[in-house]
């Protein structure tokens, strides 16, 4: 498909995808609408017939929306799962206006859809997300903890802490601030007196961070950024709301306090977009049944080879916490 010969913005994912494996989704992928924090999300399905099969919800970044992310829902779904990938407020296919959304809403998407999942199907419950959605993974995973419904694991790649400054600017263009945490805290104020001044004021968003650098030279080759450039349902600007947000909003279980939800965090040794450092900070940080392992890609991928590496660490993971103490 050429990319400027999209269909409409509802297809547009299509060409990132190639076309056999695109025919594959398009032959199970169902849609869902859910109603969460004053928006209707989006949520793309692939349902196993066994409702007692285990449930997956996958959820994206600030970079992207579930249609990015058909090739690794898919190879889950086929590993027995049932996926679900929720566009969050503001983003994709979701209501709500492009960019006017905040950590904790996005949080509360998560957790709306997965109380939701609780209700439609009976098996055990998984939470993935990558990139902003490792950390809002994470968000999401400890606010059911505090429900008393946390789920089985949260699988997280990447891991940000949105309550404080200094890991919050780290993943943006402005990291050297956080190098001086009293930059960082001055900026978290400013941001927010901002946003409590003029909170639907619009930043640029794609300045905000190294979105050049999302992928590395193997995504490159296949056209992925001329692409996702192009694309109407990728964020332009933001409020600033959400910004201040992204510097002050705490887990509902502190890092270092985690003792209800096992997690894998997943760090990729290539990332050129945010330094693996920040999210091995907060490993260190995190208590509880963890593990870490480290992957040779950039932040995010589109390849199967990606895809399958992910799985295949997700079923080892799995199975480590199935095996006897």
């Amino acid at each position: 498909m050429n990319i400027h010969q999209a269909r409409s913005s509802e297809t547009y994912w299509h060409c990132y995808h190639p076309p056999a494996l695109l025919a594959r989704v398009l032959a199970v992928l169902q849609t869902r609408h859910l109603p969460s924090t004053g928006v209707e999300l989006h949520m793309d399905l692939y349902q196993q017939q066994d409702n007692a099969a285990p449930v997956l919800i996958l959820n994206h970044g600030g970079g992207g929306y579930g249609g990015l992310f058909v090739g690794l829902a898919l190879a889950f779904y086929e590993q027995g799962y049932t996926v679900i990938v929720p566009d969050q407020k503001g983003q994709g296919r979701s209501g709500g206006a492009p960019g006017d959304f905040t950590v904790a809403e996005a949080v509360q998407n998560i957790v709306d859809v997965a109380n939701w999942a609780r209700t439609e199907f009976a098996g055990p419950l998984y939470l993935c997300g990558g990139s902003i959605g490792g950390g809002l993974t994470y968000a999401a995973a400890a606010v059911l903890a505090k429900q008393h419904k946390p789920p089985v694991t949260a699988v997280c790649l990447n891991l940000y802490d949105f309550g404080d400054p200094v890991t919050g600017l780290a993943f943006t263009r402005f990291a050297n601030l956080a190098k001086f945490p009293g930059l960082a805290r001055m900026c978290r104020a400013t941001s927010s007196l901002l946003a409590r001044l003029a909170p639907q004021l619009r930043l640029p968003y794609r300045p905000l961070a190294r979105f050049e650098n999302m992928v590395d030279e193997r995504d490159l080759a296949q056209g992925f950024y001329a692409k996702w450039q192009a694309d109407p349902l990728t964020l332009r600007t933001v409020t600033a709301r959400y910004f201040a947000s992204m510097l002050a909003t705490p887990f509902a279980i502190a890092l270092e306090d985690n003792k209800q939800v096992p997690v894998l965090v997943i760090n990729q040794k290539r990332d050129r977009m945010v330094k693996p450092q920040l999210t091995m900070n907060c490993y260190q940080r995190l208590s509880g049944q963890k593990t870490y392992v480290e992957i040779d890609w950039g932040h995010f991928s589109l390849l199967p080879e990606f895809n399958a590496e992910l799985v295949r660490l997700g079923r080892q993971w799995l199975a480590s916490l199935a095996a006897p103490a």
